[in-house]
């Protein structure tokens, strides 16, 4: 069997080749089929993923599909080991294409004309009171010979991941080096770490990243949609943000982040039924930012911006799926973004989005 790999916790990743996929059929809801899961599997290590989408699929019907995915998958792992990086790669040789491979050609499936010009619509649309903020993405697409483990073995010693995993799924492979963790539930205590803001760490005026009003504006505003995310879990309304504006380093990019948690014994259905799609991806109101993406991005986003990660018992902790492959028969896919505010820089916005494919993708 292709192996499950999924990040559990600092240099210790979920190694897993004998488990049992479950998916989601299209007529059940996403909590139905994750409660039932969960009352025969309580007590199994599990893998999860959820599409953006999530119970939005009228919305975004219209929307072209890049490939065929479910709207929610689980594994149920029964063996699994605990690797550290080294070890976990050197599991994966096995399963790594004999020839080697050069890193894939990707090339954006909107131009740079179109993707400006779409800020400068969202910026009309947010000088005319409709919305505060609004996540937009778009495609890249190539072709390639390689696995999905030729694939995560590649990227993985290019840069350490925090959420990284690779998943083979029924249609397609994903392979996912996040940064963001989207939930995280550790007995009682739930949190959130919502990124925004980008520098490449050679730009001399980084610093700017701290100082910018637009950056601070903008994560300020999605860390009260989370806050407000959170409280709908919890009668109390008990959220409350426990870091503000930290400083995020990767090997190519670095993010500032905030932090918010919240007390609840809630389980997982009912916490993504909260929180789905993720706050940081979609936009400010949350409702109006979804209608928003869906009249402006041709393509559906699915695994892309989604979120996956381990379960079991009533713990969890899911990434927010950005800076993720997904690996359909010979065809490779890629998404990059930003969230868009009054004060963006359509130009900038271009910019940010080849910063965020520059370590990961070759570009024409």
């Amino acid at each position: 069997m292709k192996p499950v790999v999924c990040f559990y916790q600092d240099d210790v990743f979920i190694y897993s080749q004998n488990y049992n996929l479950f998916r989601c059929p299209p007529e059940k809801s996403i909590s139905d089929f994750l409660n039932e899961i969960e009352h025969s599997f309580k007590t199994d290590l599990k893998v999860v993923q959820v599409n953006f989408e999530y119970e939005n699929q009228e919305l975004f019907k219209h929307q072209k599909n890049l490939y065929p995915s479910d709207k929610c998958s689980v594994f149920i792992l029964t063996q699994h080991e605990m690797l550290s990086t080294d070890k976990l790669l050197e599991k994966l040789r096995s399963h790594q294409s004999e020839s080697a491979f050069e890193p894939p050609l990707l090339k954006s499936l909107e131009s740079q004309a179109d993707y400006e010009r779409k800020v400068h619509f969202i910026k009309e649309q947010i000088a005319q009171g409709r919305l505060y903020q609004v996540n937009l993405t778009a495609p890249l697409a190539g072709s390639t010979t390689a696995n999905g483990a030729d694939i995560f073995s590649l990227y993985q010693n290019r840069f350490s991941a925090p959420y990284a995993a690779l998943l083979p799924l029924a249609e397609y492979d994903l392979i996912s080096f996040s940064p963001e963790l989207f939930l995280k539930k550790t007995g009682t205590k739930l949190k959130t770490q919502p990124i925004k803001g980008s520098a490449s760490l050679e730009d001399p005026s980084a610093k700017d990243l701290i100082t910018s009003k637009k950056e601070e504006a903008e994560l300020s505003m999605i860390v009260d949609l989370l806050r407000n995310d959170f409280n709908r879990i919890e009668e109390d309304h008990s959220a409350k943000v426990t870091s503000h504006r930290a400083l995020l380093k990767l090997k190519y990019i670095q993010h500032t982040y905030s932090e918010i948690e919240i007390e609840t014994s809630k389980g997982l259905a009912e916490i993504l039924e909260a929180t789905a799609p993720g706050g940081s991806i979609s936009g400010c109101p949350k409702i109006e930012s979804l209608n928003l993406i869906a009249e402006l991005e041709p393509y559906r986003r699915q695994a892309y911006t989604g979120c996956l990660g381990w379960w079991a018992h009533n713990s969890f902790c899911l990434n927010l799926s950005i800076r993720s492959f997904m690996k359909y028969q010979d065809q490779l896919f890629y998404h990059s973004g930003g969230g868009i505010v009054y004060d963006s820089s359509p130009e900038k916005e271009w910019q940010e989005f080849l910063l965020k494919t520059g370590s990961l993708t070759t570009h024409e």
